[in-house]
């Protein structure tokens, strides 16, 4: 008897299992913090659902738009890495077009060329070239191939240098230049040089202008205009283009021309890096082939840039070089080859 009382003692009383639940449990506080917490999480799970549907809408419109528009998207990504001579290829332009017009450099150290890109003036490639022992091979060696050019410093009749003030892409602000301008394919360099000074300036040697009169040009007449004047100069007999045994164009001047002309001779622009070779002239004693040739009012032919015809004595060339103001290397070395060969003469 008192094993079963020390027993229920020990025994916590529990309700029965129908029984309500007695007053004293029931709290309104606790109540409304368990329905606050049910909302709550009932509002996160909304705004899920509410952001997985707006990401599906976008995923679906992103991928109609880019299905609409993927002829326009697709020449873009092409193009990223794509060379130069591609994108003009894209822009319109005839593959014939954009071929180099010049002579490729080669020696027997070139053991691979890459192209870059290319346009008719001018071409970017790399050389793998070997080494002067021939144990190695360098593979980044930048070459930039261009048209090979003429330069001429021309001297009129009265003893003054004719020479250019312009502006150019690569220089800043204005620069002084001589006569200047590309080969042609197949063309003499000289016959190129005289063909320029005719161009550009009018000008040309007075054996030249004897000749276009055998021809029966009167330059007292200008009613045929350059027209005339070019298809007469144009039946001149022509040098012919001769090379020499590294396969390059030769500076000669005709025979009966050397009393006015000079070749200063032919240059490399860059040593290791290509960039043509400039072939040098000097005229002297020039007179007008072309109508007020020769004179400030004079316009040059086949050039879009604007050009100012200055006439300098010899002191104030010389004061020009010194002073950097022919700003490019080819165009003071033309102009200092020339004063010093007239002041050596």
């Amino acid at each position: 008897m008192m094993g079963k009382l020390r027993r229920n003692a020990a025994t916590p009383q529990q309700s029965p299992r129908n029984e309500a639940p007695s007053a004293n449990l029931y709290n309104p506080t606790s109540y409304e913090h368990s329905s606050s917490t049910d909302s709550i999480i009932s509002t996160t799970r909304q705004k899920r659902i509410y952001i997985s549907v707006i990401a599906v809408l976008l995923s679906v419109i992103v991928s109609v738009l880019l299905w609409r528009n993927v002829n326009d998207i697709t020449p873009l990504l092409s193009q990223i890495n794509e060379p130069t001579t591609k994108k003009i290829k894209n822009a319109g332009k005839d593959e014939a077009q954009l071929e180099y017009k010049g002579t490729l450099w080669r020696t027997d150290r070139t053991v691979q060329v890459d192209n870059v890109a290319e346009t008719p003036f001018a071409r970017c490639d790399v050389h793998h070239v070997r080494s002067e022992d021939g144990t190695t091979i360098v593979h980044d060696w930048i070459f930039m191939e261009e048209m090979d050019a003429v330069n001429v410093a021309v001297v009129d009749a009265g003893g003054k240098f004719v020479v250019f003030e312009q502006e150019k892409y690569a220089i800043p602000g204005s620069t002084l230049s001589p006569v200047g301008g590309f080969i042609d394919a197949g063309e003499a360099p000289w016959e190129a040089a005289r063909r320029e000074v005719k161009e550009e300036l009018g000008l040309g040697s007075g054996r030249t202008l004897q000749r276009m009169r055998d021809l029966g040009y009167d330059p007292n007449d200008a009613t045929g205009g350059r027209t005339e004047v070019s298809s007469v100069y144009d039946l001149i007999p022509k040098t012919e283009r001769i090379v020499d045994r590294y396969g390059l164009a030769e500076g000669i001047v005709s025979e009966d021309e050397l009393d006015d002309w000079v070749f200063l001779g032919r240059y490399r622009t860059a040593a290791n890096r290509g960039g043509g070779f400039i072939y040098t002239y000097l005229l002297k004693n020039a007179v007008p082939l072309l109508p007020r040739g020769g004179t400030a009012d004079f316009v040059p032919v086949g050039d879009d840039e604007a050009q100012k015809i200055l006439f300098l004595t010899m002191d104030q060339v010389l004061q020009s070089v010194l002073e950097g103001k022919f700003q490019e290397v080819k165009w003071a070395a033309t102009m200092a080859n020339s004063l010093l060969h007239m002041k050596l003469q």
